[in-house]
C-alpha cells in the first residue's frame, strides 16, 4: 500500500493549493537574477517569521524592457533564456516559479509549453490577446478554450501534472477595445463585463486555476467589478494590485475574495523610478 506524500514545496499541485479566495497568493513579479534574489532576501531565516514570499512569478513586460524591447516583441527564445536562468535558482529556493508567456506564442504553443516545464516551470500566463500580426486582437472563445486545453494537456505529457494555468482575459485591455471602437459594445462597460465573465467562465471550464482579467495600467478593474467577477469565477479571480492613489490594498483585496494578486512590471517600474531620483540628485550635487 503506498503512502500518500505531500506535494513538494516547488511542485505545480502545491502551487495550486495557494491560490485560496480570500486568503489569495501574493506575487511581486521578478525579470531577472538581481530582482529574484532581492525578492528571496525576505524570506532570510534570521527574521524568525514564517517566509512571507510562497511563489515566484515573471513578467514578460520588465524581461522585454531589460533587453531595450517591447512586451509585443519580446521573442520566444528570449523569453526562454531568462526563465531558464531562473528556474533553478527559484527551485533552490524552495519555490514554484510561474511564467509569463503571452498567449504562448500562436502555433508555437506546444513547444513553448514544453520548455517553460522543461526548465522547472510550475505554471503560466496564458492570455487570449493574440501576438503581433496574427488577425484578430483577441483569440475567439473557442479558440482560446481549445489552447487553454492544450496547454494542460502538453505540460501533463511533459511529467506536470496540475500545471497551474492563469488564464488572462484581455477583453477590457486598451488594444482590446480600441480594435472595436466601431463596435455597439466597445463602450459599453457591462456588455463587457459581461463578456469577461463568459470568457472566464469558460476557461475555468477547460482547467484553469485562475482567471486574471486586465484592465489596462490606466482603467484598470473597478471595484464593483473585482466584486462581481469574484462572485461569478467562484473567487478565482486574479488581479493586478495597482500603484494609484485610490487603488485597493492586498488586504482589501483579499476582503473581497481573491485568489490571486500579482504586480505585473511595477517593481521594476518602481525601481527605475528611484534610480532616476538618485541620479537627478547626484548629477545636480545633491546626496544619494
Amino acid at each position: 500500500m503506498s503512502i500518500h506524500q505531500p506535494p513538494t514545496t516547488t511542485s505545480a499541485a502545491h502551487l495550486a493549493s495557494l491560490h485560496v479566495p480570500g486568503n489569495p497568493l501574493v506575487l511581486p513579479n521578478i525579470w531577472d537574477l538581481a530582482s529574484l534574489n532581492t525578492v528571496l532576501s525576505l524570506n532570510s531565516p534570521s527574521s524568525g517569521a514564517p517566509p512571507p514570499v510562497k511563489a515566484v512569478a515573471t513578467a514578460s513586460y520588465a524581461i522585454a524592457e531589460t533587453l531595450g524591447l517591447a512586451d509585443a516583441d519580446l521573442s520566444a527564445g528570449a523569453n526562454l533564456i531568462r526563465i531558464r536562468q531562473l528556474a533553478p535558482r527559484v527551485r533552490a529556493a524552495g519555490l514554484p516559479l510561474t511564467v509569463d508567456i503571452q498567449d504562448a506564442y500562436g502555433d508555437r504553443l506546444d513547444e513553448i509549453v514544453a520548455a517553460v516545464v522543461g526548465a522547472g516551470a510550475a505554471g503560466a500566463n496564458v492570455e487570449d490577446l493574440r501576438g503581433e500580426g496574427e488577425g484578430d486582437v483577441l483569440w475567439s472563445l473557442e479558440e482560446q478554450v481549445g489552447r487553454l486545453k492544450r496547454v494542460l494537456k502538453v505540460a501533463a505529457e511533459n511529467g506536470c501534472e496540475h500545471f497551474v494555468l492563469n488564464a488572462r482575459c484581455d477583453v477590457l485591455s486598451p488594444a482590446s477595445r480600441a480594435a472595436a471602437r466601431n463596435g455597439a459594445e466597445a463602450d459599453d462597460d457591462e456588455a463587457l463585463l459581461r463578456e469577461v465573465v463568459r470568457r472566464g467562465k469558460a476557461y475555468l471550464d477547460a482547467g484553469a486555476t485562475t482567471v486574471f482579467v486586465w484592465g489596462g495600467a490606466a482603467r484598470g478593474v473597478r471595484d464593483h467589478e473585482v466584486r462581481t467577477l469574484v462572485r461569478e469565477f467562484g473567487g478565482r479571480l486574479a488581479v493586478k494590485l495597482s500603484d494609484a492613489g485610490n487603488a485597493l490594498s492586498v488586504r482589501e483585496l483579499a476582503d473581497m475574495g481573491v485568489a490571486r494578486i500579482s504586480v505585473g512590471p511595477s517593481l521594476f517600474l518602481a525601481g527605475n523610478k528611484a534610480v532616476k531620483e538618485a541620479a537627478g540628485r547626484i548629477v545636480q550635487g545633491g546626496r544619494l
